[in-house]
């Protein structure tokens, strides 16, 4: 699963420099646990877990489309390309507020899933020798 691999490296770094960053705030209030009402963690926090969030469903997602499926693979290649896209784009517009850039890599992040669900969709539906 070279596409799997791929996605879950990039998106794995992606969640632990998200994570770092928590981190790094965590210990500049020295907060275990909650935000201490620090805004910016608060932020950071959120971003981290969104990103976690979705990226741990795009990846099951493409797992059982990858294994299924003999999707193609610029099919594949394109949407894990817009999947860290939009993730990026979501946690540049939340650290810097900007409201419609997080909401466009939210819209974008789901889009993405939404494919992947429609070609797991479509192989059950079709079954594996019509989709092959």
């Amino acid at each position: 699963m070279p596409h799997f691999a791929y996605a879950a490296a990039f998106l794995g770094l992606l969640c632990i420099a998200l994570s770092l960053n928590v981190s790094r705030l965590r210990l500049r209030y020295r907060i275990s646990f909650g935000d201490g009402g620090h805004r910016d963690l608060l932020v950071a926090s959120r971003v981290h877990g969104n990103a976690l969030e979705q990226s741990l469903l795009f990846l099951a997602l493409l797992a059982a489309a990858e294994h299924l499926s003999n999707a193609p693979a610029t099919l594949l290649q394109t949407l894990i390309g817009g999947f860290i896209a939009a993730r990026l784009m979501h946690a540049v517009g939340s650290f810097g507020r900007h409201l419609r850039l997080r909401q466009l890599g939210h819209l974008a992040s789901v889009a993405q899933q939404l494919v992947l669900v429609a070609v797991i969709a479509l192989h059950a539906t079709l079954g594996h020798a019509v989709v092959s």
